[in-house]
């Protein structure tokens, strides 16, 4: 017998009502991935890799607002994007999450005075996304969570080194817009060349058999070949056409890889700690 005509208005409301629920959820709502809400940040506050952290301290509502914006991914989310959109995801986490603890902890000389002599800002768990704990225990994130234990392993990238900020002014510099899947490869390419070639992070010129490079090649030189001879294409290969690449290219073999001091003073605009 064929459903009289008020079952099917009744069928078709709880139809309408079902779908109107999935339409609130995040069915509707995914992340955005052109992290727009982070580029309001880096746009107002970062100015030729230096931060405006009194800006984020007088107003916070931006950053907070793309903080929350990544607390809304889950796993599930996340297991469904592009390898670009996880590393970008991470990277961008990294850097926003960085300015939050010195903005929060602020104003500070360095990092390296959030926590005391005995406690690193970097092992600091204060990062709320436990459902990517690497370990599994659903524990709070840190910062050395989001580079050791998902950025260098699981993408396997050494640019990543170029990409994370570390708020010191011997770091490469922060990057004045997000990182987005779409243009990752020109932009991860371009941010390792804008490092590599300025002078006060990385001297390429020989002297005497030698050339000196940010302390990041020292602490993680397993990730760019493991031999100075490894690290030195490593670099060649990464600054296409410049004219610095060929000598290095040509000069590898022989050459020794020594260190620049390491300058941990927070990369703060002026007077604006």
């Amino acid at each position: 017998m064929p459903p009289s005509c008020c079952t099917w208005l009744r069928f078709l409301s709880v139809a309408a009502a079902v779908l109107l629920g999935l339409g609130s959820r995040s069915v509707s709502d995914p992340f955005d991935h052109s992290h727009a809400r982070w580029a309001v940040v880096l746009e107002s506050a970062v100015d030729q890799g230096l931060v405006d952290y009194r800006g984020l301290r007088e107003a916070p509502e931006a950053l907070d607002a793309y903080l929350a914006s990544l607390l809304r991914v889950t796993p599930s989310d996340h297991g469904r994007w592009t390898r670009q959109q996880r590393f970008a995801f991470w990277v961008n986490a990294y850097n926003a999450f960085t300015l939050q603890l010195v903005r929060d902890e602020g104003p500070v000389d360095s990092i390296k005075k959030i926590g005391g002599w005995f406690r690193s800002p970097w092992k600091r768990r204060f990062i709320p996304l436990g459902a990517f704990d690497p370990l599994g225990k659903g524990r709070e994130l840190c910062l050395d969570d989001i580079e050791h234990r998902i950025l260098r392993p699981r993408f396997n990238d050494a640019r990543v080194h170029a990409a994370v900020n570390c708020a010191s002014l011997g770091c490469p510099p922060l990057r004045a817009e997000p990182y987005r899947a779409s243009e990752l490869e020109e932009q991860l390419g371009a941010q390792v060349r804008a490092w590599l070639l300025d002078a006060g992070r990385n001297d390429l010129r020989e002297v005497k058999g030698t050339v000196r490079v940010s302390k990041i090649f020292d602490w993680f030189e397993e990730d760019f070949g493991g031999s100075d001879e490894r690290v030195v294409r490593w670099i060649a290969g990464q600054l296409g056409e410049a004219e610095v690449a060929g000598a290095l290219r040509e000069a590898a073999p022989r050459l020794r890889v020594r260190y620049l001091d390491y300058d941990w003073s927070l990369n703060a605009q002026a007077g604006r700690r």
